[in-house]
């Protein structure tokens, strides 16, 4: 599998850890006694920030990605 996919595959899987773990921390704080009511909107605004995180930096990281295949590919045909 080349690096590009591997990319691809490990951001697909971040982000929805990512979502899965906002979904656990929402669920807990609206559930829970004595919790904040500011507790859902800043569990949102952090992961929304670390998600939109990973979304900005995956087009580098692909690009990079890539750019590495296309260098291991030449070497390769040398």
């Amino acid at each position: 599998m080349s690096r590009a996919k591997r990319t691809i595959l490990m951001l697909a899987m971040i982000e929805l850890l990512l979502a899965g773990l906002w979904l656990y921390l929402a669920h807990m704080a609206a559930t829970s006694t004595g919790v904040s009511p500011e507790a859902p909107r800043v569990i949102g605004r952090t992961m929304g920030g670390a998600m939109g995180l990973i979304l900005g930096l995956s087009p580098a990281l692909y690009l990079l990605a890539r750019s590495n295949d296309r260098k291991a590919a030449a070497k390769k045909g040398e």
